[in-house]
């Protein structure tokens, strides 16, 4: 980690394609901010291989904002450590992006598909924690071991497998209920076949990674 400190407006370039203004602080009053270059690193690698703009959506944030916001006190975000982001045309979802953000090894990655919006928290912190969010505000936990999402099947139940179906349920174009049924079981069976997957319907990495559009790029 090597955290720069610069002042607000400055547009130096942090890497290819990031300018240190990109991570500014959105309440547009602090003057300090601060970025951790390992961050900017590794969002550059999946810049790279996605081949389209990243929109940074929430970089560094003062402490009265990151309560503005309702951060918690802890949010990387204060130490310039995470970054709130997606594709700046949209055309790539969160779930692809999540996984993307797991194989280039951040720490903490959080992946965001609700109303509000669409998008992917990713930090540099060194251990490691994973969760989902389809409803604001709420933030289930999910085991960050071999892989950034849960294996889910058909009657599955608990917080992050019912957020995981959520997720699965808006890439099949399925109404997004959180309830892994008949329905949603039989379009994930048809998904796996189109993809020439295991047709077995759980949906675990290759399944995720397949359907997610996230495979082309890894």
């Amino acid at each position: 980690m090597s955290v720069v400190t610069y002042q607000r407006g400055d547009t130096t370039a942090l890497s290819k394609n990031f300018t240190r203004d990109e991570f500014e602080c959105q309440c547009g009053k602090c003057t300090a901010q601060m970025i951790d270059t390992e961050l900017v690193d590794k969002l550059q690698r999946i810049r790279d291989v996605l081949g389209v703009p990243l929109k940074i959506t929430s970089g560094y944030r003062c402490i009265p904002h990151n309560a503005a916001v309702k951060g918690s006190s802890g949010s990387k975000h204060r130490y310039g450590m995470a970054a709130d982001w997606r594709t700046a045309n949209r055309s790539i979802n969160p779930v692809a992006l999540g996984i993307l953000a797991q194989a280039v090894r951040f720490g903490g990655i959080g992946i965001y598909w609700h109303s509000r919006g669409a998008f992917v928290h990713a930090d540099t912190r060194g251990t490691k924690a994973t969760w989902l969010c389809t409803t604001p505000g709420q933030y289930p936990s999910t085991t960050y071991n071999k892989f950034v999402l849960p294996t889910i099947r058909r009657g599955c139940t608990g917080d992050a497998n019912r957020a995981a179906t959520k997720m699965l349920q808006r890439l099949l174009k399925l109404t997004p209920d959180g309830l892994f049924g008949e329905a949603t079981e039989n379009a994930l069976l048809l998904a796996q076949e189109a993809h020439g997957l295991a047709v077995d319907g759980i949906c675990g990495p290759a399944s995720w990674k397949a359907i997610s559009g996230a495979s082309k790029y890894l």
